[in-house]
């Protein structure tokens, strides 16, 4: 997957996810969704020019981020620790905060990446299990979210309908939870079989790439 695709899908994703919640939410019952659906199928244009504009509005107000952060800087972190340790030369602590204050190393981690083919062919793999990681956070908040106002309008009235999707909104909720867990570990062994070829293979450019920062 390239760079441009993940971000379209980026994009498209948390919009679809946004339509479907808000489609459930509006209905009083599973009929009526069924009703609303044969009135206007998923093929129907006005969907996917909602989902870009929604997707637009999603990623302008940086909604991802609220729970991707912890675990975005999780992998970052990992990275620019790694580069740092494969820099024999001594080093202060003044000097370590400052190669891993902002994206100093991660910039010199995307140099390594660009100009090699087998990084480049990894870079795609990590591509891929980063839309699966970003979509199960858009999944997890999008469905949290569902969940709390079907809950909501189950505290204002008694309705069968919003019990059912509460609870599988909820579990929804749970089990995407979880998945960001795997996709985040997914993406450290990514990461790391990145940084294994270039403390092997681009050992002497590395050290020099962190000289030019110091």
């Amino acid at each position: 997957m390239g760079m441009s695709g993940l971000k379209k899908w980026r994009l498209v994703v948390p919009g679809i996810l946004i339509i479907i919640a808000v489609l459930f939410i509006i209905q009083e019952s599973f009929s009526d969704f069924a009703q609303t659906y044969v009135s206007k199928p998923w093929n129907d244009i006005t969907y996917t020019i909602l989902a870009i504009a929604i997707g637009v509005l999603y990623s302008i107000l940086n909604v991802r981020k609220i729970l991707w952060n912890p675990y975005l800087n999780r992998v970052q972190t990992n990275i620019k620790n790694t580069l740092i340790r494969a820099y024999d030369q001594p080093l202060s602590a003044q000097q370590r905060a400052y190669l891993a204050e902002g994206r100093r190393l991660m910039i010199v981690f995307y140099y390594f990446i660009d100009n090699d083919n087998s990084l480049l062919e990894k870079a795609k793999r990590v591509r891929f299990n980063g839309l699966q990681w970003t979509s199960t956070i858009d999944l997890t908040i999008i469905s949290s979210c569902g969940a709390l106002i079907f809950w909501v309008k189950l505290i204002i009235e008694t309705n069968a309908y919003y019990l059912t999707m509460a609870l599988i909104l909820t579990i929804l909720a749970l089990v995407s939870f979880g998945l960001i867990q795997l996709t985040t570990r997914r993406h450290l062994s990514l990461s790391n079989e990145q940084l294994e070829i270039i403390s092997q293979s681009y050992k002497q450019q590395l050290e020099d790439k962190i000289n030019e920062l110091l």
